[in-house]
């Protein structure tokens, strides 16, 4: 048996009125929020750039899908109504530890693009000391993240290791000639100069659209 959720014909067939259903309802909330968010003209003490905004706001994001996945894991009969919608039978354990792990990945890299986010507003001058004690933590985390994405691609069968494949030869082929054409532009005096940190989450956000995509066209997305 694969890990991988085995949806059936009818289930697929309305991917797509789920998703608009989802979008309709999702809509009003997206507007009260861009509403709500562009009515600030000040941050109080916080006062961010455009990158360390969209960072927070791609970090939380990705920690509270990454949550939603281990509150449908914490039940095995809540995964498996998710997995196959019409036997709804419960998820096996290795079933829930696969797609727990996936959860954990996005937990971690929600966590990992707030942390320079946070200790910046915390300190108008970043302590060395603390300072490389943020960096000692975000290399651990990145070492976890890191052991895990190699596990989920061991535990993935080989529809879903396709998927993988195919979002991340997309994103380098996008990245790569975006983020080369700003840089030129930048060097020439077109465009404005990108720092790396500025990058990140350009790059983030790029990914979960790729990701998003690829895997609702496989069928993958639940």
């Amino acid at each position: 048996m694969t890990l991988v959720s085995q949806f059936s014909k009818a289930y697929q067939s309305n991917r797509l009125v789920r998703g608009l259903v989802y979008g309709i309802a999702a809509a009003p909330l997206g507007y009260l929020f861009g509403r709500w968010l562009s009515s600030w003209t000040d941050f109080g003490e916080w006062n961010p750039a455009w990158p360390d905004l969209m960072a927070a706001l791609l970090g939380v994001f990705m920690v509270g899908i990454g949550m939603g996945v281990l509150a449908v894991c914490a039940s095995r009969k809540a995964l498996g109504r998710q997995l196959d919608p019409e036997r709804g039978r419960p998820a096996t354990p290795a079933q829930v530890f696969f797609y727990a792990q996936n959860g954990v990945v996005l937990l971690l890299a929600g966590v990992m693009i707030i942390v320079p986010v946070a200790i910046r507003t915390a300190f108008e001058t970043v302590p060395a000391l603390v300072g490389s004690a943020a960096m000692i933590g975000l290399i651990a985390l990145f070492l976890l993240q890191t052991a895990m994405n190699i596990s989920v691609w061991i535990r993935s069968d080989e529809l879903m290791r396709q998927a993988m494949t195919e979002v991340g030869a997309l994103c380098f082929v996008v990245l790569q000639g975006a983020l080369f054409l700003w840089a030129a532009g930048g060097k020439l005096g077109l465009l404005p100069v990108m720092t790396l940190w500025d990058a990140v989450p350009v790059m983030m956000a790029v990914y979960l659209l790729i990701a998003f995509a690829v895997t609702w066209r496989r069928g993958l997305a639940a």
